[in-house]
């Protein structure tokens, strides 16, 4: 399938309704769990999803397809990445449901991170795989679909040269730049799974502001995906059209966010300096509410510690909004809050012997001092 910018657009309006397997909740609607000092996640992720199930009225379970994917994020490697021990938590909450380790896929863009991040094995063991769970690394290409892609007029990255080189190479230019300007999508996403969730990390970003939910379903699970990050104009016009196509968006049923981790400025990249720790949780089937909460969050942080905010809003916000794939505005975004029950959440046996990210002042006044939802 040929998915070009302009017809993407007209495709995404009229299919953006199109009848899922699986339901998503309203957009808007952003669930939000304490996290339990010591906590492994499984009591939390149970009950958010219960939440979204009594929400839609229906159990997750496996389809036709009998498969589910989990796309995580390892750009941050051992950092600033997706919690393993999250990851675990969706993975049970899924056998829970039906579905066997085997038809659980764990996907990410690069082998590299994903061994870095503790996800996949070292490269001396041969099965991929994360606690017999299948992991993909789709920049290994054997993941994507000749067929299925989104095409932009932007050309590749790296591909300004002086003129003289242009001038002796401009034939195979033309020919290396048509497949260029394509980014494929992951065929397991589109043609393998009953549906996919999403488990991204909050950090800023120079040229998308905010990489968070919509960032990770979009740029970092499509090939070729470097060249949008030219400049915020293209990032955010890349990550809202890819969001709107409908074989991609249709399938994607959850969003996770843990404030575990989350980095509010000299992102990209793991800093530990500006590394923040919350115990929090957030759930939606809505990656542009979710990305709106991060963006408050990470400016509040900025604000406290003496760095300018992020200005203005990261335009893949209001270009999904536009596309009907959530809500930016804060008034739109309704947070509702689900309790842990007394006693019985499963914690660690011992104190983890991790050193803390930043040493927070007594009695955690900084989090007194940050702005309300």
């Amino acid at each position: 399938m040929f998915a070009s910018a302009v017809a993407l657009i007209v495709i995404g309006f009229n299919s953006l309704v199109s009848a899922s397997l699986v339901p998503r909740a309203p957009l808007g609607l952003v669930w939000e769990s304490p996290v339990a000092e010591g906590s492994l996640y499984y009591t939390e992720v149970e009950r958010l999803v219960t939440a979204y199930e009594r929400e839609v009225g229906q159990v997750l379970m496996p389809s036709e397809r009998a498969k589910v994917a989990l796309k995580i994020n390892t750009r941050g490697r051992a950092g600033l990445s997706t919690p393993l021990q999250l990851i675990r938590a969706v993975v049970e909450m899924l056998e829970a449901r039906g579905y066997e380790r085997r038809s659980i896929l764990i996907v990410d863009d690069s082998a590299h991170n994903l061994r870095e991040a503790g996800v996949m094995p070292a490269l001396s063991k041969s099965a991929a795989n994360f606690e017999g769970c299948p992991v993909l690394a789709l920049d290994t290409e054997q993941y994507y679909d000749a067929d299925w892609f989104y095409d932009s007029p932007l050309p590749p990255a790296l591909m300004q040269e002086p003129e003289l080189f242009l001038e002796t190479r401009r034939a195979s230019q033309l020919a290396e730049g048509a497949g260029g300007r394509k980014s494929f999508l992951p065929k397991p996403l589109l043609f393998e799974v009953d549906f996919w969730i999403n488990l991204p990390v909050g950090v800023d970003d120079p040229a998308l502001g905010i990489d968070g939910a919509l960032a990770n379903a979009t740029l970092w699970n499509v090939s070729n995906s470097r060249r949008f990050l030219v400049n915020q104009a293209t990032a955010s016009a890349a990550v809202a059209e890819i969001a709107a196509i409908p074989e991609l968006q249709e399938r994607l049923v959850l969003n996770f966010v843990s404030l575990e981790r989350y980095q509010f400025i000299a992102g990209p990249f793991f800093n530990s300096i500006y590394t923040r720790t919350e115990p929090r949780l957030w759930m939606s089937s809505d990656p542009v509410a979710l990305d709106r909460l991060l963006y408050d969050r990470i400016n509040a942080m900025r604000l406290l510690e003496g760095f300018p905010e992020i200005e203005p809003i990261p335009r893949q916000l209001p270009f999904a909004a536009s596309l009907q794939l959530g809500e930016f505005d804060r008034g739109r975004i309704k947070v509702q809050l689900v309790a842990l029950p007394d006693g019985g959440v499963r914690v660690r046996s011992k104190p983890a012997n991790v050193t803390p990210l930043t040493e927070q002042p007594e009695g955690k006044s900084w989090l007194r001092r940050m702005r309300s939802w």
